[in-house]
Protein backbone atom coordinates (compact mmCIF):
# COMPACT_ATOMS: atom_id res chain seq x y z
CA UNK A 1 0.00 0.00 0.00
CA UNK A 2 2.83 2.26 1.11
CA UNK A 3 4.41 1.47 -2.30
CA UNK A 4 1.22 2.02 -4.60
CA UNK A 5 1.19 5.71 -2.63
CA UNK A 6 4.96 6.73 -2.92
CA UNK A 7 4.83 5.69 -6.86
CA UNK A 8 2.08 8.00 -6.90
CA UNK A 9 3.32 10.74 -4.89
CA UNK A 10 6.66 10.90 -7.02
CA UNK A 11 4.86 10.80 -10.30
CA UNK A 12 2.74 13.84 -9.39
CA UNK A 13 6.02 15.79 -8.08
CA UNK A 14 7.27 15.02 -11.80
CA UNK A 15 4.38 16.16 -13.49
CA UNK A 16 4.45 19.24 -11.59
CA UNK A 17 8.24 19.35 -12.60
CA UNK A 18 7.28 19.12 -15.66
CA UNK A 19 4.60 21.67 -16.10
CA UNK A 20 7.44 24.53 -14.40
CA UNK A 21 10.21 23.94 -17.28
CA UNK A 22 7.34 24.03 -20.04
CA UNK A 23 5.48 27.02 -18.48
CA UNK A 24 6.09 29.73 -21.52
CA UNK A 25 7.30 33.18 -20.25
CA UNK A 26 6.03 36.34 -20.47
CA UNK A 27 7.99 38.35 -22.86
CA UNK A 28 8.61 41.72 -21.52
CA UNK A 29 8.41 44.68 -24.12
CA UNK A 30 11.18 46.67 -24.95
CA UNK A 31 10.44 49.57 -23.21
CA UNK A 32 13.55 51.57 -23.95
CA UNK A 33 13.53 51.03 -27.54
CA UNK A 34 10.24 52.04 -28.17
CA UNK A 35 10.70 54.99 -26.40
CA UNK A 36 13.46 55.59 -28.70
CA UNK A 37 11.42 55.19 -31.93
CA UNK A 38 8.38 57.77 -30.47
CA UNK A 39 11.06 60.31 -30.22
CA UNK A 40 13.05 60.11 -33.40
CA UNK A 41 11.49 60.86 -37.17
CA UNK A 42 13.25 59.76 -40.74
CA UNK A 43 14.78 61.84 -42.65
CA UNK A 44 12.17 62.48 -45.14
CA UNK A 45 9.24 62.74 -42.39
CA UNK A 46 11.21 65.14 -40.42
CA UNK A 47 11.47 67.58 -44.04
CA UNK A 48 8.11 66.68 -44.77
CA UNK A 49 6.86 67.84 -41.53
CA UNK A 50 8.88 70.86 -40.76
CA UNK A 51 10.12 72.40 -44.69
CA UNK A 52 7.58 74.67 -45.84
CA UNK A 53 7.48 76.88 -48.85
CA UNK A 54 5.92 80.36 -49.12
CA UNK A 55 5.39 81.90 -52.37
CA UNK A 56 4.56 85.79 -52.04
CA UNK A 57 2.26 86.97 -54.51
CA UNK A 58 3.11 84.57 -57.14
CA UNK A 59 1.69 86.10 -60.90
CA UNK A 60 1.60 82.96 -63.12
CA UNK A 61 -0.67 79.73 -62.38
CA UNK A 62 1.70 77.54 -64.06
CA UNK A 63 4.60 78.37 -61.75
CA UNK A 64 2.01 77.67 -58.67
CA UNK A 65 1.17 74.13 -60.00
CA UNK A 66 5.05 73.79 -61.05
CA UNK A 67 6.08 74.30 -57.47
CA UNK A 68 3.63 72.01 -56.26
CA UNK A 69 5.35 69.19 -58.05
CA UNK A 70 8.96 70.21 -57.40
CA UNK A 71 7.69 70.11 -53.83
CA UNK A 72 6.53 66.39 -53.64
CA UNK A 73 9.45 65.67 -56.04
CA UNK A 74 11.32 66.53 -53.14
CA UNK A 75 8.94 65.41 -50.50
CA UNK A 76 7.22 68.61 -49.23
CA UNK A 77 3.88 69.01 -48.29
CA UNK A 78 3.26 72.35 -46.84
CA UNK A 79 2.62 75.11 -49.00
CA UNK A 80 1.54 78.83 -48.62
CA UNK A 81 0.45 81.34 -50.89
CA UNK A 82 0.15 84.87 -50.51
CA UNK A 83 -2.37 87.01 -52.42
CA UNK A 84 -3.26 84.59 -55.36
CA UNK A 85 -5.10 80.79 -55.34
CA UNK A 86 -4.65 77.88 -57.70
CA UNK A 87 -6.53 77.64 -60.36
CA UNK A 88 -6.92 74.85 -63.28
CA UNK A 89 -3.76 75.85 -65.01
CA UNK A 90 -1.96 75.25 -61.77
CA UNK A 91 -3.93 71.96 -60.85
CA UNK A 92 -2.91 70.44 -64.71
CA UNK A 93 0.69 72.00 -63.93
CA UNK A 94 1.37 69.56 -60.38
CA UNK A 95 0.99 66.05 -61.64
CA UNK A 96 1.48 64.05 -58.43
CA UNK A 97 1.82 67.29 -56.58
CA UNK A 98 -2.47 68.14 -56.88
CA UNK A 99 -3.23 67.55 -52.96
CA UNK A 100 -0.37 69.85 -52.07
CA UNK A 101 -2.58 72.77 -53.80
CA UNK A 102 -6.17 70.97 -52.62
CA UNK A 103 -4.45 71.88 -49.29
CA UNK A 104 -2.29 74.96 -49.57
CA UNK A 105 -2.53 77.75 -47.23
CA UNK A 106 -3.94 81.00 -48.89
CA UNK A 107 -3.24 84.40 -46.89
CA UNK A 108 -3.40 88.34 -47.82
CA UNK A 109 -0.74 89.12 -45.95
CA UNK A 110 2.73 87.61 -45.98
CA UNK A 111 3.47 89.02 -42.16
CA UNK A 112 0.16 86.90 -40.89
CA UNK A 113 2.39 83.98 -41.33
CA UNK A 114 6.03 84.31 -40.51
CA UNK A 115 5.24 84.21 -36.56
CA UNK A 116 4.97 80.44 -37.01
CA UNK A 117 8.32 79.57 -38.03
CA UNK A 118 11.86 79.84 -36.49
CA UNK A 119 13.83 79.90 -39.65
CA UNK A 120 12.34 82.44 -42.52
CA UNK A 121 14.77 82.14 -45.32
CA UNK A 122 14.09 85.18 -48.00
CA UNK A 123 15.30 84.08 -51.70
CA UNK A 124 16.37 86.80 -54.41
CA UNK A 125 18.17 86.89 -57.81
CA UNK A 126 19.42 90.34 -56.13
CA UNK A 127 22.23 90.22 -53.51
CA UNK A 128 25.31 91.85 -52.03
CA UNK A 129 29.19 91.32 -51.45
CA UNK A 130 29.30 94.62 -49.32
CA UNK A 131 29.17 94.27 -45.73
CA UNK A 132 27.29 97.63 -45.66
CA UNK A 133 24.64 95.85 -47.34
CA UNK A 134 24.03 93.23 -45.19
CA UNK A 135 20.15 92.96 -45.78
CA UNK A 136 21.23 91.22 -48.98
CA UNK A 137 24.33 89.15 -47.91
CA UNK A 138 23.59 85.62 -49.54
CA UNK A 139 24.02 82.85 -48.20
CA UNK A 140 24.54 79.70 -51.33
CA UNK A 141 21.69 77.08 -51.22
CA UNK A 142 24.43 74.66 -49.81
CA UNK A 143 26.04 76.93 -47.41
CA UNK A 144 22.29 77.74 -46.14
CA UNK A 145 20.96 73.52 -45.61
CA UNK A 146 24.62 72.82 -44.39
CA UNK A 147 24.08 75.71 -41.37
CA UNK A 148 20.56 73.83 -41.08
CA UNK A 149 21.67 70.36 -40.23
CA UNK A 150 21.92 71.71 -36.44
CA UNK A 151 18.93 74.10 -36.39
CA UNK A 152 15.76 72.26 -35.01
CA UNK A 153 12.33 74.64 -36.09
CA UNK A 154 9.83 74.95 -38.83
CA UNK A 155 11.71 76.15 -41.80
CA UNK A 156 10.18 78.53 -44.24
CA UNK A 157 11.76 78.92 -47.53
CA UNK A 158 9.84 82.42 -48.95
CA UNK A 159 10.24 83.13 -52.95
CA UNK A 160 8.99 86.40 -54.31
CA UNK A 161 6.94 87.93 -57.35
CA UNK A 162 8.18 86.38 -61.09
CA UNK A 163 8.55 90.28 -61.97
CA UNK A 164 10.34 91.98 -58.96
CA UNK A 165 10.81 89.50 -55.76
CA UNK A 166 10.66 90.33 -52.70
CA UNK A 167 10.52 93.51 -51.53
CA UNK A 168 13.07 95.11 -48.79
CA UNK A 169 10.33 95.37 -46.33
CA UNK A 170 9.70 91.42 -46.84
CA UNK A 171 13.05 90.44 -46.29
CA UNK A 172 13.43 92.48 -43.51
CA UNK A 173 11.25 89.98 -41.52
CA UNK A 174 13.12 87.21 -42.70
CA UNK A 175 16.30 85.94 -40.80
CA UNK A 176 17.88 84.16 -43.58
CA UNK A 177 18.66 85.54 -46.89
CA UNK A 178 19.44 82.78 -49.90
CA UNK A 179 20.60 83.60 -53.54
CA UNK A 180 21.57 80.91 -56.15
CA UNK A 181 24.99 81.98 -58.40
CA UNK A 182 24.33 82.39 -61.81
CA UNK A 183 25.44 84.18 -64.87
CA UNK A 184 26.19 87.93 -63.78
CA UNK A 185 24.81 88.92 -66.45
CA UNK A 186 21.16 87.18 -66.42
CA UNK A 187 21.31 85.79 -62.70
CA UNK A 188 17.52 86.10 -62.56
CA UNK A 189 15.91 82.16 -62.26
CA UNK A 190 11.84 81.37 -63.31
CA UNK A 191 10.60 80.99 -59.79
CA UNK A 192 9.63 77.27 -59.94
CA UNK A 193 13.37 76.39 -61.44
CA UNK A 194 14.76 78.27 -58.01
CA UNK A 195 12.07 76.29 -56.09
CA UNK A 196 13.79 73.23 -57.80
CA UNK A 197 17.17 74.21 -57.73
CA UNK A 198 17.31 74.81 -53.56
CA UNK A 199 14.87 71.79 -52.99
CA UNK A 200 16.90 69.42 -54.76
CA UNK A 201 20.02 70.97 -52.84
CA UNK A 202 18.14 70.18 -49.14
CA UNK A 203 18.13 66.30 -50.74
CA UNK A 204 21.25 66.61 -51.35
CA UNK A 205 22.88 68.46 -48.16
CA UNK A 206 20.37 69.00 -45.26
CA UNK A 207 20.71 66.24 -42.37
CA UNK A 208 18.18 67.13 -39.93
CA UNK A 209 18.79 66.88 -36.41
CA UNK A 210 18.57 62.83 -35.41
CA UNK A 211 16.56 64.01 -31.82
CA UNK A 212 13.40 65.44 -32.94
CA UNK A 213 13.48 66.99 -29.41
CA UNK A 214 16.05 69.48 -29.94
CA UNK A 215 14.23 73.10 -30.36
CA UNK A 216 15.05 76.53 -31.32
CA UNK A 217 13.43 79.10 -29.21
CA UNK A 218 9.58 80.35 -30.01
CA UNK A 219 9.02 82.61 -32.50
CA UNK A 220 7.25 84.64 -30.33
CA UNK A 221 10.48 84.48 -28.08
CA UNK A 222 12.57 85.75 -30.44
CA UNK A 223 10.35 88.94 -31.37
CA UNK A 224 10.22 89.84 -27.54
CA UNK A 225 13.95 89.72 -27.16
CA UNK A 226 13.92 92.11 -30.40
CA UNK A 227 11.75 94.66 -28.78
CA UNK A 228 13.58 94.29 -25.36
CA UNK A 229 17.14 95.04 -27.25
CA UNK A 230 15.48 97.86 -29.61
CA UNK A 231 13.57 99.68 -25.90
CA UNK A 232 17.27 99.16 -24.40
CA UNK A 233 18.92 101.31 -27.43
CA UNK A 234 16.26 103.78 -27.63
CA UNK A 235 17.13 104.06 -23.83
CA UNK A 236 20.47 104.74 -24.43
CA UNK A 237 19.68 107.32 -27.40
CA UNK A 238 20.84 105.22 -29.92
CA UNK A 239 19.75 106.78 -33.38
CA UNK A 240 16.39 106.57 -34.39
CA UNK A 241 17.74 106.07 -38.07
CA UNK A 242 19.89 103.19 -37.87
CA UNK A 243 17.56 100.87 -35.34
CA UNK A 244 15.66 99.37 -38.34
CA UNK A 245 18.81 98.18 -40.00
CA UNK A 246 19.98 96.82 -36.33
CA UNK A 247 16.90 95.54 -36.07
CA UNK A 248 17.30 92.82 -39.07
CA UNK A 249 20.75 92.10 -38.20
CA UNK A 250 19.96 91.36 -34.30
CA UNK A 251 17.21 88.98 -36.17
CA UNK A 252 19.51 87.13 -38.21
CA UNK A 253 21.99 87.04 -35.33
CA UNK A 254 20.05 85.55 -33.32
CA UNK A 255 18.25 82.88 -35.95
CA UNK A 256 21.90 81.97 -36.82
CA UNK A 257 22.99 81.19 -32.72
CA UNK A 258 20.69 78.32 -32.33
CA UNK A 259 19.82 79.61 -28.80
CA UNK A 260 17.96 77.50 -26.73
CA UNK A 261 15.24 78.24 -24.69
CA UNK A 262 17.81 77.99 -21.28
CA UNK A 263 20.10 80.27 -22.87
CA UNK A 264 16.73 82.57 -24.10
CA UNK A 265 15.82 83.00 -20.63
CA UNK A 266 19.38 83.63 -19.03
CA UNK A 267 19.99 86.00 -22.27
CA UNK A 268 16.34 87.83 -21.28
CA UNK A 269 17.11 88.48 -17.46
CA UNK A 270 20.62 90.23 -18.90
CA UNK A 271 18.25 92.41 -20.86
CA UNK A 272 15.63 93.01 -18.43
CA UNK A 273 18.14 94.31 -15.56
CA UNK A 274 19.88 96.63 -18.00
CA UNK A 275 16.70 98.19 -19.30
CA UNK A 276 15.80 98.72 -15.52
CA UNK A 277 18.72 100.04 -14.58
CA UNK A 278 18.66 102.93 -17.49
CA UNK A 279 14.68 103.51 -16.68
CA UNK A 280 15.63 103.96 -12.92
CA UNK A 281 17.49 107.54 -13.20
CA UNK A 282 14.37 108.70 -15.75
CA UNK A 283 11.69 107.71 -13.62
CA UNK A 284 13.73 109.66 -10.30
CA UNK A 285 14.24 112.33 -13.11
CA UNK A 286 10.44 112.32 -13.57
CA UNK A 287 9.09 112.35 -9.58
CA UNK A 288 11.36 114.78 -9.04
CA UNK A 289 9.88 117.09 -11.67
CA UNK A 290 6.60 116.26 -10.55
CA UNK A 291 7.63 117.44 -6.71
Amino acid sequence: MKSIRSRKSRRLRANRRKKRVHQPKLRQKPAKASQSRSRRMSRTDYISENVYIVLVYPKYQGNIGAVARSMWNSGLRHLIIIGNRPDDEAFARSMGGRFILENAEIYDDFASVISRFNVIAATSSTASSNEKHFRRLPLTPEKFWEEMSDQGGKIALVFGREDDGLRNEEIEKCNYFINIPGNPEYPVYNLSHAVAIILYVMFTRFNPPENIEIRAIEPDHEDLMLRNIIEVMRLTSYPEHKIRNTELLLRRLIARSRMSDREYFRMMGVIRRVKESLQRPLENESDHQRN
